[in-house]
């Protein structure tokens, strides 16, 4: 299904070199049929974990000129979807929440997807500013939210040690739609992970396979996997079962991308060479992933 007249602004990091942020939705959301307006929060020769990266932040007014043009070309009364991953540090957070505010009032029903990407694995790796202005102003304002387990707990303030504190932790997050991804807790089988999603009240679990591998950009990916489902269903089905039916898409398709990596042994998401799997049948894919909780 091709959406080119519907657009997503996506807001995050830009690698020369590798698979994270745009670098990695960008292809995925236009493989899927979805016009992509990528905005780099910050521009790199590649990714920092496999040695000193060059580049840097965009600077914040060159960004806001970029917004100002769409803006003046009433764009985003064609924007669907503003999301957000990797913004650097805290006057980004403005920049989007003024992106946010120009496409909603040119465009009711468009949304905004925040992945508070904020550290991981119990260690944060953002400044304390950006994390006051996701808690404060981000995730507030967004329609949908994914963090992973270790982003729940600084949103929430909260450990979650089971599936049952994990659905709380997201219900307390207030928002429309959250999904925390890559959750593993005491009544988690050994060999897999969770995903668990709660949306407008009710409570979604899809199970995906455990891999020992560290995997950067695993979840820039799984965003882009769940926004381009969710808006290929929007139209013809209630958001709750729109959005079980992109938990279930992105679960799948996340699986098959970071199964093709590890079979690999790459240092990069393997996006290219699984795409034959994940940009196959949507509706078939996802009809059987997702579980109720």
């Amino acid at each position: 299904m091709i959406q080119a007249d519907m657009a997503i602004l996506s807001v995050q990091s830009q690698l020369v070199d590798g698979a994270l942020g745009n670098s990695a939705a960008g292809f995925i959301l236009a493989r899927l049929g979805h016009e992509v307006w990528p905005l780099p929060s910050i521009l790199l020769s590649h990714n920092p974990a496999l040695g000193q990266a060059g580049g840097g932040p965009i600077d914040a007014g060159l960004l806001m000129s970029v917004i100002d043009g769409l803006a003046s070309r009433g764009r985003f009364a064609q924007c669907s979807l503003v999301m957000s991953g990797y913004l650097g540090d805290a006057p980004c957070a403005t920049i989007v929440l003024d992106a946010v505010a120009r496409a909603k009032a040119a465009h009711p029903d468009c949304w905004f997807l925040c992945d508070p990407v904020m550290g991981d694995h119990g260690r944060a790796y953002v400044s304390q500013a950006l994390i006051d202005a996701f808690r404060a102003r981000l995730v507030p304002q967004a329609d949908i939210v994914t963090p992973n387990p270790f982003e729940l707990g600084v949103l929430t303030g909260r450990v979650a040690r089971d599936r049952r504190e994990a659905f709380a932790a997201l219900d307390a997050l207030g928002r429309r739609c959250a999904v925390v991804t890559g959750f593993s807790g005491a009544d988690t089988p050994r060999a897999k992970l969770d995903i668990l999603m709660v949306a407008e009240g009710q409570r979604f679990r899809v199970g995906v396979a455990r891999h020992e591998a560290a995997i950067s950009g695993a979840g820039d990916a799984f965003a882009a996997f769940f926004a381009a489902s969710l808006l290929d269903h929007r139209q013809r089905m209630a958001f709750s079962a729109a959005a079980a039916m992109a938990l279930g898409f992105a679960a799948a398709a996340s699986d098959a991308l970071i199964g093709a990596t590890v079979a690999r042994s790459v240092e990069q998401l393997a996006i290219l060479e699984s795409q034959a799997v994940w940009g196959a049948d949507l509706n078939f894919v996802a009809a059987q992933q997702c579980r109720l909780k």
